[in-house]
């Protein structure tokens, strides 16, 4: 027969087992939980990126080459604007807001003649691609010495400035090229708040 004792520890012990998580397994938990997400933010953060970049990749190459196709048969870009482009619909819709271009961080995309006087008047475009983030800039930037890179070639040169500021520094491929590790020690890339305005110049 069982006694009063033995039923009582027994009680105790199904109490102890039934009494959850500790404090440190409590903590355990919620900081694997905590560096699960924060993993997850990062991961997305740069696809996010990487997305985006490569979106622009692709949109800057597609402007450059309508902007030399629609003048092909002239003998400058003379009139070369973002609504020329848009009216002859040489632009990818994607970036079409309006009477604008949008890139994809949201600024506005701007394509115009090199301008100048005498026979190199108009001779190349420009096209400025705003708000980078320090990342996108230095991986849409670098070139050889021929001016071929990422998004294109026949770049002449590299402009770059705080968003909306004054074109401050600029960067010509022929003198040696653009590589990622240049354009970081130079500091083209870093600007207020770590977003930058880049203009492209590009040849015929």
């Amino acid at each position: 027969m069982t006694s009063t004792s033995t039923l009582a520890r027994a009680a105790r012990l199904g109490s102890t087992r039934k009494r959850g998580v500790t404090l440190i397994e409590a903590v355990l938990y919620i900081s694997i939980a905590l560096a699960l997400i924060v993993g997850g933010l990062v991961f997305f953060q740069q696809a996010s990126l990487a997305q985006r970049t490569n979106s622009a990749v692709r949109n800057i190459s597609a402007i450059a080459s309508e902007s030399r196709s629609l003048f092909a048969q002239q003998n400058s870009f003379s009139g070369l604007t973002q609504t020329a482009l848009i009216n002859a619909g040489s632009i990818p819709t994607s970036l079409i807001s309006g009477t604008d271009l949008k890139n994809e961080w949201g600024g506005v995309i701007e394509v115009a003649s090199t301008g100048g006087t005498g026979v190199n008047a108009d001779s190349g475009f420009t096209l400025i691609y705003p708000s980078l983030p320090k990342a996108a800039c230095v991986r849409l930037t670098n070139t050889d010495e021929a001016g071929s890179g990422r998004v294109g070639s026949g770049i002449r040169s590299i402009a770059f400035r705080p968003p909306g500021g004054t074109w401050s520094s600029e960067a010509v491929p022929a003198s040696g090229g653009l590589s990622p590790t240049a354009i970081v020690g130079t500091g083209y890339c870093t600007q207020t708040g770590g977003i930058v305005d880049v203009r492209f110049t590009f040849n015929r």
